[in-house]
């Protein structure tokens, strides 16, 4: 938790200042307190507590708790959100996947929310009026804020948003507790599941909440409808084909936005979106291009369902289905051998290579897809599950290998797919000289990657007598691991803080008027130290970049 926290502090205090950070550091490690609480632990003025608050409310990282309608008299409690405030490092990889969906309106809309947190619609068109001149034309951010709204990359935030999840949880718990008079433990856990549901519920029906749908014509075709829902927005009919030629065919619109409605930054959307993502980058690697294409393709058909980043199975299909998705180049490629086609034969079975990947991806040892014959037959689904290990596994890994050389992670890989297992048993398996192996199995030990279990042989326990087992234990390898992520990002983020810090007097340079109308004004040794800046900069940036993206890995996915 203290990791935690000093790396939130440290993000807030880059994006808000000193004052918030300190409101919000407070919540994180004391926990809900109310607005005295605060003044007296931060011991600033009640104004400016409430100022901090107000501004984190707004950007949805801190919620308070409702007065209760039964007691009036109880005093409001506020919490803090620290995967809000994480999610403020993803905020260049966000802004760059939101351009290359929907151009640079997308982009503007999104740095607007970062910096405002919660906006409207009438809000963007007047802000693209005024700052935007290259492109002053409202209906591109029309047509941006309305798509990313459609496709629930932002969503409507009401009054009750701001009120934590928890008081609403325990307030169905109350409802429904009261219904019964005795209750055992078996219906205690069924009343809490169920007072859950029902809040799911309610906020699964508020997602389209500020967007009115379209009249669409009842004569279009079926398979025009099914194409607009998937998302294959390139469905056109013949008539569209020959007056579209060489055109791309645009997204539709299928909501009308209500321009009094707030809209702020959906992550959840966004977290599913990057995991797919590298689910399908993680797939090319290990098998080939087409493989990557044929998972795409699956998260394409499925998009809409998926509502959580961590659910274990995605949406289910059938090879043929995928198949009938896929352009026809795909098949063309031959970079895949099948048995039964022969290498002199031009034609290839579509439905044999589909189902020659779907069993590469099946078998693979990350085990991308798994059969869903509950769901139907010849139904497959893609096991987030198992690749979610898999992929921590491999970073985990990879680092060893980095850090403590191949050998060590020879053996770490040896007792994660054996387990528990002595020193003699281990040399032979990793086939190394029981001096090195004791060399590294001490190494690893002092950093806390693998640990001993002793096992006696008698009833005297003594130690001469005994087994020592070694294991490794992997989720507390990767709470390690997440925690030096952590002090990493820390540190990169204070060098950032102390290389802008010594070139204060050329930012107060570069701030002035003049010179933003005219670099020309800087002598050589300036423009040299801001060329230099920039690089330190944008290294630090990128390495931050690189950690959020292991953060994702080990934490979100």
């Amino acid at each position: 938790m203290s990791c935690e926290a000093y790396i939130c502090k440290e993000i807030l205090k880059d994006d808000f200042g000193i004052y918030p950070a300190t409101i919000a550091d407070l919540l994180i490690l004391k926990g809900r307190l109310t607005l005295s609480d605060l003044i007296r632990f931060s011991r600033y003025t009640s104004k400016l507590v409430r100022e901090c608050l107000v501004v984190l409310i707004q950007h949805s990282i801190v919620y308070f708790s409702e007065v209760s309608e039964i007691n009036k008299s109880d005093t409001t409690y506020y919490e803090v959100d620290p995967e809000k405030i994480m999610m403020r490092l993803r905020m260049g990889r966000i802004m760059r996947i939101t351009e290359e969906h929907y151009g640079k309106p997308g982009s503007a809309i999104s740095k607007l929310l970062f910096l405002d947190g919660r906006v409207r619609l009438n809000q963007v068109l007047q802000w693209a009026k005024v700052n935007d001149e290259k492109q002053k034309d409202e209906s591109a951010y029309l047509r941006a804020f309305t798509l990313m709204a459609q496709e629930q990359f932002i969503t409507a935030v009401l009054p009750e948003h701001s009120r934590s999840i928890i008081d609403r949880y325990l307030e169905a718990e109350e409802k429904e507790f009261e219904k019964y008079t005795i209750i055992t433990t078996g219906e205690a856990k069924y009343i809490k599941s169920t007072a859950k549901a029902n809040i799911d519920a309610v906020l699964s029906q508020q997602e389209y909440i500020g967007m009115k749908r379209r009249a669409s014509d009842t004569l279009q075709s079926e398979a025009k409808r099914r194409a607009f829902e998937i998302g294959d927005y390139t469905f056109e009919t013949e008539e569209e084909k020959s007056e579209a030629q060489g055109r791309k065919k645009s997204k539709p619109l299928l909501y009308d936005i209500d321009p009094n409605v707030f809209f702020a930054l959906n992550y959840s959307r966004y977290n599913i979106y990057f995991r797919n993502h590298m689910v399908v980058e993680f797939a090319t690697d290990r098998i080939n291009r087409t493989a990557g294409i044929v998972m795409k393709t699956f998260f394409r058909n499925g998009k809409e369902k998926m509502k959580d980043v961590k659910e274990d199975y995605s949406p289910a299909s059938t090879p043929s289905h995928i198949a009938n998705m896929l352009d026809a180049d795909v098949f063309q490629r031959r970079d895949i051998s099948l048995p039964s086609v022969s290498r002199k034969s031009e034609k290839t079975d579509i439905s044999e290579v589909v189902n020659g990947y779907f069993q590469l991806l099946r078998l693979d040892n990350a085990g991308f897809l798994m059969k869903r014959d509950e769901l139907g037959a010849n139904h497959y689904a893609v096991n987030f599950k198992r690749i979610r290990h898999f992929m921590k596994r491999h970073l985990l890994e990879g680092l060893l290998t980095e850090r403590f050389g191949i050998a060590s992670c020879r053996i770490v890989r040896i007792l994660l797919e054996k387990g528990k297992l002595d020193e003699s048993q281990i040399q032979k398996l990793a086939m190394l000289p029981l001096k090195d192996v004791r060399l590294k199995l001490g190494m690893l030990l002092t950093n806390g990657i693998v640990q001993v279990q002793e096992v006696p042989r008698s009833s005297d326990r003594a130690t001469s007598r005994s087994f020592h087992l070694w294991f490794v234990p992997i989720e507390k390898c990767f709470s390690e691991l997440i925690a030096d992520i952590y002090r990493t990002i820390t540190n990169l983020q204070q060098r950032k803080n102390e290389e802008l810090l010594r070139r204060s007097r050329l930012l107060e340079k570069l701030g002035r008027i003049d010179v933003l109308a005219n670099m020309d004004l800087l002598n050589e040794i300036d423009k040299a130290e801001v060329t230099k800046m920039e690089k330190v900069v944008a290294r630090i940036e990128i390495s931050k970049d690189r950690l959020d993206a292991m953060l994702m890995i080990l934490r979100d996915f």
